[in-house]
């Protein structure tokens, strides 16, 4: 598959997902609803095969690929979500592969894809905290090997099958949806969620909700193109990426309507709330898309909100870095800016 993601691509990649990958739930939430002044939903991809998103394209890919292609094995470079996609896809198929992950991922991410590739996935530690030497650990690998590189975000196949997100929001609500709230990290599950529903719902608007600390998104619409954003935070693991894909920057620069950074501490506030109130366990990643709502926002949230909780893969280890952040969050909210809502 070449290009940018299309209708028809994504229309294909919802077949092949079908019968594999959950249709997860679309849950309307009274906490954010109460707090917002409208209907608020969350798409709770955090139940999802492997606890996320990512596996709705790494299986789209890695299916896209020949026989030929296979039998020299898949290779991935991964902050541990897209790994686990990866990791299960190879062994739903049978075809062998190397994960490579920065020093930095979460014990619990790193056994989840031991696990879930047992007998046909070997994982890679890189030294260091960079995506980006993982990332040419991993192509390096290809080289000598000929493995085929599933990149997390900026593979095309890839793209559409994390817009099946998309597919299912549409289908679930229909002409409902007013606002979607999307977590921003390579730009991949943006960009094909914003494909689909902008052809399928011309006038729903769109938000992209990025980290503070790892603003890359926001990096490239300011220079004309991705850019490497240098140093970055690495705490919101799932969208830390210090330069978005090519494709994720052309969809966002002509689709999307709205881009916002969330600060981590805002991150962590609102996984003790999800946690806490609603009983859901996010990582951080996750939590972006309804942390979003804390923020001032210049798009008038209209109609039903539906925010994508991407992942549920935390480490129990980090819930006292968690609870410090959420802290010095709540002693600085004491102001907090009132949510934009409309008709």
């Amino acid at each position: 598959m070449n290009g940018e993601p299309s209708v028809a691509s994504i229309t294909w990649a919802a077949e092949v997902l079908r019968p594999v990958v959950r249709r997860t739930p679309l849950d309307p939430n009274a906490r954010l609803s109460a707090a917002a002044g409208v209907p608020v939903w969350l798409k709770r991809e955090d139940l999802q095969l492997c606890r996320s998103y990512k596996v709705r394209g790494a299986y789209n890919a890695i299916a896209s690929l020949t026989a030929g292609q296979r039998a020299h094995g898949v290779v991935c470079a991964s902050a541990g979500n897209h790994g686990q996609g990866v990791a299960f896809t190879c062994r739903q198929l049978a075809v062998p592969g190397r994960v490579f992950l920065p020093a930095t991922v979460t014990r619990q991410k790193r056994e989840r894809i031991a696990a879930l590739g047992d007998g046909v996935v070997r994982t890679v530690v890189v030294a260091g905290a960079d995506f980006a030497a993982t990332t040419t650990a991993a192509l390096e690998d290809c080289e000598r090997t000929g493995g085929a590189y599933v990149h997390p975000f900026d593979n095309p196949a890839v793209v559409a099958g994390q817009a099946t997100v998309a597919v299912e929001v549409v289908e679930q609500l229909g002409g409902g949806v007013g606002t979607v709230i999307v977590p921003v990290g390579g730009g991949g599950l943006v960009a094909g969620m914003l494909t689909w529903l902008k052809h399928r719902l011309p006038g729903v608007t769109v938000i992209g909700a990025e980290p503070a600390g790892a603003a890359s998104m926001r990096a490239a619409l300011d220079h004309g193109g991705p850019t490497a954003l240098r140093p970055i935070d690495t705490f919101v693991d799932g969208a830390a990426v210090p330069s978005v894909g090519r494709i994720g920057y052309r969809v966002v620069r002509d689709l999307l309507d709205e881009l916002v950074s969330v600060p981590e501490d805002a991150v962590c506030a609102e996984m003790v709330d999800l946690y806490q109130t609603d009983g859901i366990i996010a990582e951080p990643a996750g939590a972006l898309a309804s942390a979003a709502l804390r923020m001032p926002l210049r798009s008038p949230l209209r109609g039903a909100v539906v925010c994508v909780l991407s992942g549920g893969n935390n480490d129990i280890h980090r819930y006292g870095e968690i609870l410090e952040r959420t802290g010095r969050y709540v002693g600085r909210e004491v102001n907090r800016p009132q949510l934009v809502t409309g008709g």
